[in-house]
């Protein structure tokens, strides 16, 4: 095994410092008792530190059998009497000392360290004697275990020993000067912490300490560093390992400061590390003296956290709605979203004039999470006339699905009137997002001049169902239907009823002819639910006649699942079968197909099939640009 400087090693591992209570073996103990037989000196302090971290008293012996190994690393012997001392609770007074008096440095140090919490009266002595040990690492983990049990009066052992700290040094010095506790010994372990070549391994002493004092300590290291930055993270580890209300105060004062960098620090690890509730008003008050971009950014995060209590906070949120930052006014606008006390409806009205996409966005994403019984009723349209009529896409998509969160039939006249323009237009996109805003506010009678502003056939004769199977057979059977069109008459049919594993035996019923009416706004006819159950297995038919004023050729879109024939004033013009996929939508398509279209009454019969899942079909007719053709009902 190669050998490795201790200074190295403490500074690759993750050190034991702190215990849990004696507990079940947790299911990962066997794995970690066999990892001790690995060549990896790293792998076997990992085992090390969770067999002793949990106690896991069934791996005493492998971790005493590695101790007493003449093979193995000093380094990692010195952590096998770590962990086997936590393991037992405790150590032998007649066998404890040989380790004290061993002569490999390393393993003294760890002897030293065992004795900052076993040892009994015994510790004492051994104590003694490793402060004169001639290694002095060894002697500054003897001073942390003598700090520990002396305190203050400790710091006569503690100062010389803690002058001029090297890398080796740094853990146990940073230990022993923490468990000391005097202000001398704070100021130093300060200084000594701050230094960018020790930070890392004072660190590792003392983040398991609790010790209020220690607080300022940590959160004064965290304004020069990168949040990113390993340290960083040990830090909040230290943190975390204090008691909470401890940290708390210690927050409240480091964010009292006056210092404008601790201020966007504090309030990062609000957001981070501990959403405190106490912490707004503290906070909130350091701010209003921020200048910062980012203080302020960091500052609205934390405080617009729905655990923060952002309602006693929503003054400070106005207050940024008009700061000459995009970003600030955005981020002001997310965290007044969280606020439930207010009408935000009458809070951003004017943010939805912003010349900045971003800010008007954010206030279109906050209505549209918000009570919709707070909108403007009847005025809705009008509220929204701006970003209604943005040029940006995404805003357009965002007032439209607005208007169909919080609008109610009284808006749908005046929108209508706003939006009709999408209706005909040639944004497929926009015209789907306007139409479905649209459907939201109509009244259910008025669905259908939605769908015929866009091209789409909405008034239909139906009938069905006829028996089909999974070769389509009935599609190309002709039906009574088709052989005489008269919404009068009724028709002897067979339907039967699908179900798992099996299907029933045919049943005949009489089908008659009933008003079928598009009620989407995408123009989908759903044949499943105007036909009586079931969809399955089925064939029906569907009877559309429009009104031209004058003869006209235009273009016809047809789409259905799963398949259709369509006649227009008796012509055969269209026939499409999708392939089948069991319980999947089968899209049939055929696009800008060419007809002629009569002055006066058009009719359209469809025929359409279906085998399970979803059925429905769907007709639109637009001339050559793509726009929808003007045409009524006879």
């Amino acid at each position: 095994m190669i050998r490795l400087t201790l200074s190295i090693c403490i500074g690759l591992v993750v050190h034991i410092s702190s215990w849990s209570p004696a507990a079940p073996p947790p299911a990962g103990a066997g794995r970690m008792i066999q990892q001790l037989q690995s060549e990896s000196w790293i792998e076997q302090a990992e085992a090390l530190h969770y067999l002793g971290e949990y106690r896991v008293e069934m791996a005493a012996t492998a971790v005493g059998a590695l101790l007493e190994s003449q093979t193995v690393h000093p380094w990692t012997r010195g952590q096998a009497l770590l962990s086997l001392s936590h393991i037992k609770g405790k150590v032998d007074p007649t066998e404890f000392g040989k380790w004290v008096a061993h002569e490999h440095p390393a393993i003294r140090s760890s002897a030293a360290e065992v004795l900052e919490t076993y040892g009994g009266n015994s510790a004492v002595t051994w104590i003694k004697i490793l402060l004169k040990d001639p290694d002095l690492s060894v002697r500054c983990h003897a001073a942390a275990a003598h700090a520990k049990r002396n305190k203050a009066a400790a710091w006569n052992v503690v100062d010389p020993l803690t002058l001029d700290p090297a890398i080796s040094t740094a853990r146990a010095s940073a230990r022993a000067l923490a468990f000391t506790g005097t202000a001398e010994a704070h100021a130093r372990l300060t200084t000594q912490i701050s230094q960018p070549g020790l930070m890392r391994e004072s660190l590792r002493g003392i983040r398991s300490i609790e010790d209020p004092q220690l607080i300022p300590i940590l959160l004064n290291l965290l304004p020069n560093l990168e949040e990113t930055h390993l340290n960083y993270g040990m830090i909040l580890t230290a943190l975390q390992n204090q008691e909470w209300k401890a940290v708390t105060s210690g927050l409240t004062a480091f964010i009292q400061s006056g210092n404008e960098q601790k201020v966007k620090t504090g309030a990062r690890l609000i957001t981070t590390l501990t959403r405190s509730p106490e912490l707004g008003a503290p906070l909130r008050v350091a701010l209003s003296q921020a200048t910062q971009i980012e203080t302020i950014e960091a500052g609205l995060i934390a405080l617009g956290s729905a655990i923060m209590n952002p309602d006693e906070h929503e003054e400070f949120f106005r207050s940024k709605l008009k700061h000459e930052q995009p970003s600030i006014r955005s981020l002001s606008i997310r965290c007044l979203a969280h606020c439930k006390e207010i009408n935000h409806y009458e809070v951003l009205r004017e943010s939805l004039d912003d010349s900045n996409y971003e800010v008007v966005e954010a206030a279109l994403g906050a209505l549209k999470r918000q009570p919709a019984v707070n909108a403007p009723k009847g005025q809705l349209v009008s509220y929204l006339e701006t970003p209604l009529s943005s040029n940006n896409e995404s805003i357009r998509a965002l007032a439209y699905e607005v208007l169909a969160h919080a609008g109610s039939e009284a808006d749908f006249r005046p929108a209508m009137a706003a939006l009709e323009e999408l209706l005909t237009g040639t944004d497929e996109i926009l015209r789907s997002a306007a139409a479905k805003a649209l459907g939201a506010l109509a009244p259910e009678d008025q669905i259908g001049e939605v769908v015929a502003a866009q091209g789409y056939l909405a008034h239909w004769m139906v009938i069905g169902t006829f028996l089909n199977d999974k070769e389509h057979k009935a599609f190309h059977e002709i039906h009574e239907p088709e052989k005489e069109l008269d919404f009068d008459k009724s028709y002897k049919a067979t339907y039967i009823w699908l179900l798992e594993g099996r299907s029933d035996k045919p049943i005949e019923r009489e089908v008659t002819w009933g008003e079928g009416l598009v009620d989407q706004t995408d123009g989908k006819l759903s044949m499943s639910s105007q036909l009586p159950p079931p969809g399955s297995f089925a064939v029906g038919y569907a009877v559309a006649d429009i009104h031209v004023d004058s003869e006209r050729e235009v273009f016809l879109d047809i789409d259905g699942d799963d398949a259709f024939r369509v006649w227009l004033n008796d012509e055969k013009i269209s026939e499409k079968i999708a392939p089948y996929q069991h319980r999947k939508d089968c899209i049939a398509e055929d696009k800008g197909l060419k007809i002629k279209l009569v002055a006066g009454t058009n009719r359209f019969i469809v025929k359409s099939a279906n085998i399970d899942h979803r059925w429905w079909v769907r007709l639109r007719l637009t001339d050559s640009n793509g726009i929808p053709i003007p045409f009524r009902k006879p």
